[in-house]
């Protein structure tokens, strides 16, 4: 299934090495600014999305006055979805911006497959050749080689000379000339090893070492050049710290269980990255604001409010509502709060009137059967007293006839 991936990709890193005389390393580099660009649509994309709810940020940070000071529940319920109201009236999408981020995956999955069986997917041998090329390497190294991990074999026989592979079938000189070069600085650094932490330390732990370096400035200088939507300070600050240090961090961790090839592959798209976001931001800049933007929005928030609230009023209906479900308990909306419940209670009285009013006038008019009012007690009371005057009867007719 990822053959699919894999296998184009490895065609475009053959013919990259191809042209940079089997150089990896400049491979991989043209690679990282070939789907930078590929990517850089996607990339306009999610600067114009960022754009557009920079455009946003008076009317943002009106909304929020209005709440300010208060963290109740209902409040801030009530205030995300006025913001969330707001984006759908202007069109923006928080999610628009997430696609560029989300084709990455795969591309860097494909890399992976591509760096740990570079036999197959960039050199295009065959199966067999690639088992036939193992035997005859593991006779001079003795070493055993995972045939669909064979980037250890491919440095392997790159320290042996053709004669040796010459009974390969369908292996010929051309093709072991043209071998990608996975070596960098005479041999120092071999791309296809994974990096360790040892004593000495080799050159090869510069990898991860520079994974962190250009991962962190990256993504310093993306948030910086990037708007950055308002939130609470002290949950954004804690957020941002965390992601600025454990990405990069987790980029190390990454670097020091796969082959060096894909470190340098996350640098070179680290830096390219943060290049193109330079390019961007200088080039579609996000809009900036004044004091007097900031009061003119609140001023068309607030006439916006007013005329909902009129539209409210000439109904005359008060309606229910969580925003001010604790209005009483805040000294600034105290008397307002203690006003609009005494409403809703007047109207609710009114209704309720209403409905039995409604109800006796349809039994009058014989829409409705009249509901006969329970006289069971009454009866059973008068009974009683019949009952006992019987019995006082009773009595004083014996005492006569006595």
């Amino acid at each position: 299934m990822f053959d699919i991936i894999n296998k184009p990709m490895g065609y475009v890193i053959r013919f990259f090495n191809n042209i940079m005389g089997n150089q990896y390393v400049l491979a991989l580099l043209l690679f990282a600014i070939v789907i930078e660009i590929l990517l850089l649509p996607f990339a306009i994309k999610q600067q114009k999305n960022t754009i557009k709810q920079a455009k946003l940020r008076p009317k943002e940070m009106a909304i929020r006055k209005k709440y300010a000071g208060r963290d109740d529940n209902p409040t801030k319920q009530k205030m995300g979805q006025e913001i969330q109201e707001l984006y759908q009236k202007e069109g923006y999408n928080p999610m628009g911006g997430c696609f560029p981020l989300l084709i990455q995956f795969p591309i860097i999955i494909a890399l992976y497959n591509l760096v740990m069986n570079p036999l197959k997917y960039i050199c295009n041998f065959s199966e067999d050749t690639i088992h036939e090329i193992a035997s005859v390497t593991s006779a001079y190294t003795g070493t055993t080689y995972d045939v669909s991990r064979n980037i250890n074999l491919l440095g392997d026989m790159q320290t042996l000379d053709y004669a040796n592979f010459a009974k390969v079938e369908g292996f010929t000189e051309e093709m072991f000339n043209n071998l990608p070069n996975l070596k960098m600085f005479g041999g120092a650094i071999d791309l296809g090893q994974i990096p360790t932490l040892s004593w000495p330390p080799s050159w090869l732990v510069l990898v991860p070492i520079l994974t962190f370096v250009a991962y962190f400035a990256s993504m310093k200088v993306s948030r910086k050049l990037t708007y950055q939507p308002q939130a609470d300070d002290r949950a954004t600050g804690c957020s941002n710290t965390i992601m600025d240090v454990m990405m990069p961090l987790l980029s190390v961790y990454i670097s020091f269980i796969v082959p060096a090839a894909i470190g340098v592959y996350w640098i070179f798209k680290s830096v390219i990255g943060m290049i193109k976001q330079i390019i961007l931001h200088f080039a579609m800049p996000a809009p900036k604001f004044t004091e007097e933007d900031y009061k003119k929005a609140e001023s068309e928030m607030a006439a916006a409010d007013a005329k909902a609230g009129k539209k409210k009023a000439s109904s005359g209906k008060v309606v229910r509502s969580l925003h001010h479900i604790d209005d009483e308990d805040f000294a600034d909306t105290a008397e307002a709060g203690k006003a609009r419940r005494e409403a809703l209670e007047a109207q609710a009285a009114a209704e309720e009137e209403a409905r039995v009013n409604k109800s006796r006038g349809n039994a009058l008019r014989g829409d409705v059967p009249v509901m006969k009012e329970d006289d069971r007690p009454a009866r059973k009371k008068k009974k009683k007293d019949e009952s006992e005057e019987k019995s006082d009867d009773t009595d004083n007719t014996n005492k006569d006839g006595e």
